[in-house]
């Protein structure tokens, strides 16, 4: 393989390449090439993504008459499937099948099934291969066991969990960890530390994915005992928890578990993952001096040229109200490295800090770039139009979602919609808009309907909209403030007092520092404290 290397290294032309690939093979005492001898040449191109030279190498086989074995075929579809030519892959190995079966040639393409994203297919030809008693290994499991977990399939799972045991497999570290990490993705915590607690060693990659499960299913404590608990920690240990902590809205252990970790006292430092972990716990604080001092930590150490790196610091700026920082970290990147993600974040921006026309021009911007939009390009984006008062733009943008880019509107979208018509004082379309959902509407309509009709005096819709939320939110109080404030300033005391019974036999709570007593003299049915 060394010479294969260097010869493909002296090459420009994938001609030379071809020929010194196939070079060996003349010298073969035999008058025609063995199918042993093609295995290693398709897998040195495995992983290079020389697909064309790959396709060669298959048609030179062909014409020398070669019959591939399950071996040669195991290498050959990992080659395919290595160079994004998954229906080559699958082709290839539906046609070798026929006359050659072995646990290497599955796992070549239960693999490449698996990390495709075809988990159906990757469990069908398990299952196919166990029927004809071809059994698993250390290497079929664990991609098995992830196609599970992508299909939510936990019977399917705990059969193949049965499978592993007859093997004698379950003291695997590889198979081991598959497993914790199947019955974490399938909400299954009891399981994966039953798996976990029976492993005779761990290493640090089982420690790491129930930490990251039980942080995932806020089982904080458990995950912080775990974390104490290792011997070893590496980056990944503490990326795990710094990123539970923020998604738990714990900003504030995430900030000081950062502290730590670059501490002098630490041995294991951030990388771009660490940093874009942390991020957000700024943002849930509203840190913009933290903010600022970890992206100070990322330039210092040569980590703030990483893309999705510089997306994140300006998701972080927007978040703790600076949008000129926001719009430099953006502009830092350059045009053909923006990706969908990158376009999202500075629309979303400028929606949250109300520059509608700002977010539809990078919207625009987005388009003539060649980036096909997603369902959270056009949240931000409606709610853009929504803030700044673009009524038609935005009726036009929420109507081009299904007729222009194919995308389903949400009730996300329908609450932006809703939202956009009830500020701009057109509550009739609104409501009509309500019912012609494809979905039941949620408390976000109900409650943007609610407050419209406040702002503009529209009882008859207000009425319609609260006694839907008193039923969506039993538990909130300003809904029925909003309502019985309305009754009073119109003077329909009878409504004013049938609410407030309501309100005492629901037992519904009062907000701090608000009172429920009022006169008639009194238009406000709440007095703030």
């Amino acid at each position: 393989m060394r010479i294969f290397y260097m010869k493909w290294r002296n090459f420009t032309s994938q001609n030379s390449i071809f020929t010194a690939l196939l070079h060996p093979l003349r010298f073969q005492s035999t008058p025609s090439p063995s199918s042993q001898s093609y295995a290693p040449i398709f897998q040195f191109l495995t992983g290079l993504n020389l697909l064309k030279l790959g396709q060669q190498v298959h048609a030179h086989l062909i014409v020398h008459g070669v019959t591939p074995s399950s071996f040669l075929g195991a290498k050959m579809v990992a080659m395919y499937a290595s160079s994004g030519d998954i229906d080559s892959a699958i082709m290839l190995f539906d046609r070798i099948r026929q006359h050659s079966y072995s646990t290497l040639f599955c796992n070549s393409i239960i693999r490449a099934c698996s990390l495709y994203g075809l988990s159906n297919r990757s469990v069908r030809i398990y299952k196919e291969m166990d029927s004809v008693g071809v059994y698993g290994d250390h290497f079929t499991f664990p991609f098995v066991l992830k196609s599970c977990a992508d299909l939510g399939d936990v019977w399917l799972g705990k059969c193949v969990h049965g499978k592993v045991l007859r093997s004698g497999l379950k003291f695997d570290f590889y198979v081991g960890t598959s497993l914790i990490d199947f019955y974490v993705k399938c909400s299954e915590l009891s399981d994966a530390r039953k798996v976990f607690d029976e492993m005779p060693v761990r290493d640090v990659a089982s420690w790491n994915v129930l930490i990251a499960g039980f942080m995932k299913n806020g089982n904080i404590r458990v995950a912080e005992d775990l974390f104490l608990a290792m011997s070893e920690k590496n980056i990944v240990s503490w990326t795990a928890m710094i990123s539970g902590y923020t998604q738990n809205m714990l900003a504030i252990r995430a900030l000081e578990l950062f502290d730590e970790m670059t501490s002098d006292l630490s041995n294991v430092k951030p990388n771009w993952v660490t940093i874009m972990s942390v991020l957000p716990a700024c943002g849930q604080s509203s840190d913009l001096d933290r903010g600022r001092k970890i992206h100070d930590y990322a330039i210092s150490v040569g980590l703030d040229r990483n893309m999705s790196l510089k997306t994140a610091l300006a998701a972080m700026y927007a978040k703790c109200g600076s949008l000129s920082e926001a719009q430099i970290c953006f502009q830092s990147i350059p045009s053909s490295r923006k990706n969908l993600v990158t376009w999202n974040t500075m629309i979303s921006a400028y929606a949250s800090h109300g520059y509608g026309v700002e977010s539809v021009s990078t919207f625009n911007d987005m388009i003539q770039a060649g980036v096909e939009p997603d369902a959270i390009t056009f949240t931000g984006l409606l709610s853009g139009c929504s803030h700044s008062g673009l009524v038609d733009i935005g009726l036009n943008f929420f109507n081009s979602m299904r007729n222009q880019y194919n995308i389903e509107p949400t009730h996300e979208h329908y609450a932006c919609i809703v939202d956009l018509l009830g500020r701009a004082g057109r509550l009739k379309e609104a409501y009509e808009l309500t019912l012609k959902m494809p979905m039941p509407p949620g408390a976000s309509i109900w409650g943007a309907l609610l407050s419209a009709s406040k702002n503009y005096r529209n009882i008859e819709i207000a009425e319609i909209s609260a006694k839907r939320l008193f039923v969506l939110e039993p538990e909130n109080s300003g809904n029925y403030v909003v309502l019985s404030n309305m009754y009073a300033e119109a003077g329909m005391w009878v409504e004013v007092n049938s609410l407030r019974d309501l309100v005492k036999s629901r037992g519904v709570k009062k907000n701090p520092g608000c009172s429920w007593d009022f006169d008639r003299s009194d238009t406000d049915m709440m007095v703030q404290g």
